[in-house]
């Protein structure tokens, strides 16, 4: 058992090793909350030239937006820097049939929460009550 352990135990931190090695690039797994409970996401930042961060966005498991309230019929991506109004930067590109979608979206903020928001058309000016995710993020530096 304890041999088991030791590999393990290993592995993780050579694993943790390795991950901290790429400099650049900060990854994070999000959970839904409790409006989508069974919903998960993986967050990439990757450090761009021009001081611009590339962050994508995965989600799998994730509910039609209808099925949250029927008026809605799209997942809205917003960034909110603290303090600050949330920004729309696009929406998700939802798969109906998979349950799972992305977007991929350029910031400069190094520190802000990443929302997802079921929105009732692609125009909404802040996010609704009708959250799946949100998580606060930092950018690598």
């Amino acid at each position: 058992m304890r041999k088991n352990l030791a590999k393990v135990f290993g592995v993780v931190v050579v694993g943790s090793l390795l991950l901290g090695g790429c400099a650049g690039v900060r990854e994070y797994v999000v959970l839904g909350t409790q409006k989508a409970p069974d919903a998960d996401a993986a967050v990439r930042i990757e450090e761009q030239e021009g001081g611009n961060f590339l962050v994508s966005v995965t989600v799998q498991h994730l509910l039609p937006p209808d099925r949250l309230a029927p008026e809605l019929d799209t997942y809205a991506v917003w960034f909110q820097a603290a303090g600050s109004t949330p920004l729309r930067v696009g929406n998700l590109t939802y798969d109906m049939d998979d349950r799972c979608g992305e977007v991929v979206a350029t910031t400069t903020l190094t520190s802000f929460d990443i929302i997802i928001s079921g929105e009732a058309g692609a125009t909404a000016a802040a996010p609704s009550e009708h959250e799946v995710f949100r998580t606060s993020v930092e950018s690598p530096q």
